[in-house]
């Protein structure tokens, strides 16, 4: 249902002109909210900005602007802020479409950076949020889709001037937010796998319809994983190559990580596929264990049904039907004959 709900919501720029601002994405009605950090080696000044003209200067000035605007959806905002830096307008469509492919893009005065971030519910359902970063010479945009992130340690590390970060330039400030998101991707694998070994733990006691359905769940939250990590490997990859040595050598440690991530992600589907697997398996042994019991059981009625069905004919020269103690010897035989039959299954180990 929700599947069918985002292609609508992307169906709705059918006919539009290419560069044209339409928020694709969950719909909201609040507010777009902008913050600024300007800062250097010296000065920090920090506020909420309420008019465009505050950023008339901004994108000129010698100071670093990190400008954190939260939602996408107000075209108007996206627009202004937009022609104040002098962004691209296919860049701007992009930073309003939720749905974007994670990528990197330069340009003559600035980078685009279009990715993915990641956490894990109380109900470990894997949520999304599109994060687009525009990183010029000194000045650095962040669209975020909703208000509250995981920056504030970078937020509280540029009010301390602990670190590189109030000496060094929007490079390095978009770098250690890249630094961030794939921390929390490594904190989200990190409890893919604590959940892949309950599952498995789940499947050896019981293969309940629940734990399959858990399992196939899993196999769809790993799938959005991948979608989010496969294409920033290209992407970073390509920082490092347009970026000068000093801050590339960053970039290639993000790189790094995001190859490990993704070689885990594999093992994690890899397990997966194997669970599924031992699911099946585990219900075919039940299965064959049901079937054996409702097998012996039929092996011992087999013998007394005969015994049974001879002494039901009813013909006149049965001589047994005449002994005053034929019923009981029979009963008795039709017991022995169980009871021999259990041991000798015993021995076989079919029981």
């Amino acid at each position: 249902m929700a599947k069918n709900k985002k292609n609508k919501i992307r169906s709705s720029k059918k006919g539009l002109g290419p560069g044209s601002l339409v928020h694709v994405g969950e719909e909201r009605l609040d507010n777009v909210k902008i913050k600024l950090i300007d800062y250097d080696s010296s000065m920090l000044e920090e506020h909420e900005i309420t008019s465009f003209e505050q950023c008339n200067s901004l994108s000129k000035s010698e100071t670093i602007s990190w400008i954190d605007i939260d939602g996408i959806h107000d075209a108007h905002v996206i627009e202004q802020i937009g022609a104040k830096f002098n962004i691209h307008i296919l860049v701007l469509e992009d930073v309003m479409n939720s749905t974007t492919r994670p990528k990197v893009e330069f340009f003559d005065d600035y980078m685009f950076i279009s990715l993915k971030m990641l956490e894990l519910d109380q109900n470990h359902l894997l949520n999304t949020e599109q994060l687009s970063i525009i990183a010029g010479k000194n000045f650095l945009l962040m669209f975020q889709e909703r208000s509250g992130d995981s920056f504030n340690d970078i937020r509280e590390r540029i009010r301390t001037s602990k670190g590189k970060v109030r000496g060094r330039n929007a490079h390095y400030l978009a770098y250690l937010i890249l630094d961030v998101v794939i921390d929390n991707y490594i904190a989200v694998s990190e409890k893919f796998a604590e959940e892949i070994e309950k599952l498995e733990q789940k499947v050896l006691q019981s293969n309940s319809e629940n734990t399959l359905h858990s399992i196939l769940e899993m196999r769809k939250e790993l799938l959005d994983f991948k979608r989010s990590i496969d294409p920033l490997k290209e992407a970073i990859n390509t920082i490092t190559r347009e970026l000068d040595d000093d801050i590339s050598k960053y970039y290639r440690d993000l790189h790094d990580h995001i190859i490990y991530e993704s070689e885990n992600l594999a093992m994690y589907r890899e397990m997966i596929v194997n669970l599924i697997d031992l699911y099946h398996s585990s219900l075919s042994v039940k299965m064959n264990q049901v079937m054996k019991v409702l097998t012996v059981i039929t092996s011992i009625f087999v013998p007394l049904t005969f015994i049974v069905g001879i002494y039901g004919m009813n013909f006149d020269n049965m001589p047994e039907l005449h002994w005053p103690n034929g019923y009981f010897i029979i009963m008795g035989l039709m017991l022995v004959l169980v009871v021999f039959m259990l041991n000798y299954f015993r021995k076989k180990n079919w029981l």
